[in-house]
């Protein structure tokens, strides 16, 4: 956006230069020779342009004064045309055009999306993130300080993705990022600070926001909560207990892998939302049949707040339950596509 804003001050300046020169000789013709205001606009005009049109009263018979002014306005034409040429130049040759168009269509996207999810900092964290969401097909807009990173990031997914440059301590970095619009945002980055002052911002300009920060020791946590943070991840502390288990369970750890990190199994947990007009409601776990049509093991259930683990098959599915389902992820894909369509 702060491109957008230089290349429309160049576009308004510009402008504003060659009507200031225009009107002063104007007014100037007008007061000095006493020429009609129409007159006085053609020889402005004329003595602007360089063209070489002879003066309206002649040039011997208009007074020194307006020699003199008539001078004074050719060199300051001449200066704001050299620099609108300058300002047209560098739009063609340096690309600017371009990257003004680029900057449009890149907030138009953004401005169309809804419930989408803000990821703060383009590093190895987010990059991480990123993947996870194109994975799933999920909706998102980047935010970075440095457009290079965010470049390369695009690079090597080998997919452009809307992003936006800024910092996102900025009220108004956040709203070009659909901040109001959003259903989460995730700040990855790495000093605790900053990630505290874009949690604040976050959840001033959206109170309902789910906002995840990472945060990089265990007291810094506590501040990023206050801050107003739904939920914060301690990386030290995920590492020691991923190291530890690796160590002590690396069976149970092998497993979580292929689901978390879609293994060659390609296994995924899913969160299925069950909405009033589902199919699903009314129905139990066995009339559904999770696991004989999409082979799909239904692992946990979520009523209200309440988790129900294994649930028997005549546990009853109702509106706004949520199903946690393990399986091959074209068979939640083919689950997800028939609940779109009302057939199961």
């Amino acid at each position: 956006m702060e491109e957008y804003r230089r290349l429309l001050k160049k576009f308004l300046l510009t402008i504003f230069l060659i009507l200031a020169v225009f009107l002063t000789g104007a007014i100037g013709y007008r007061v000095l020779e006493g020429w009609p205001f129409v007159d006085s606009l053609f020889e402005s005009a004329v003595t602007i342009s360089t063209v070489g049109y002879e003066m309206v009263g002649g040039m011997t018979r208009v007074k020194p004064i307006t020699k003199v002014f008539t001078m004074g306005l050719i060199f300051a034409g001449v200066t704001v045309v050299l620099y609108g040429v300058s300002v047209l130049t560098q739009f063609i040759i340096e690309g600017e055009m371009n990257k003004y168009v680029q900057v449009r269509r890149r907030l138009k996207m953004i401005e169309k999306m809804r419930d989408h999810h803000i990821v703060v900092g383009s590093g190895k964290t987010g990059k991480h993130i990123i993947s996870e969401f194109m994975r799933r097909r999920s909706e998102f807009v980047v935010i970075d300080r440095t457009e290079e990173e965010i470049k390369r990031l695009m690079e090597f997914f080998g997919k452009e993705f809307p992003y936006v440059v800024g910092d996102a301590t900025e009220e108004e970095i956040l709203f070009q990022a659909g901040i109001d619009r959003a259903r989460s945002l995730i700040t990855t980055l790495p000093d605790d600070t900053k990630n505290v002052f874009v949690v604040l911002s976050a959840r001033t300009l959206n109170p309902s926001l789910n906002i995840i920060s990472r945060a990089s020791d265990v007291e810094s946590m506590r501040k990023l909560l206050y801050a107003g943070a739904t939920s914060v991840v301690a990386t030290a502390e995920l590492t020691g207990v991923r190291m530890a288990m690796m160590a002590t369970k690396p069976g149970l750890i092998s497993f979580l892998d292929v689901v978390t990190f879609s293994g060659r199994e390609n296994l995924r947990l899913e969160e299925i939302h069950v909405g009033e007009d589902s199919p699903l409601t009314g129905k139990t776990l066995a009339e559904i049949r999770l696991p004989q049509k999409y082979n799909l093991i239904v692992i946990s259930m979520r009523k209200g707040g309440e988790y129900i683990f294994n649930p028997r098959g005549d546990t009853n599915v109702e509106s706004n339950d949520k199903l946690i389902v393990l399986g091959k992820e074209e068979d939640i894909l083919k689950l997800q596509e028939n609940l779109r369509g009302s057939q199961v």
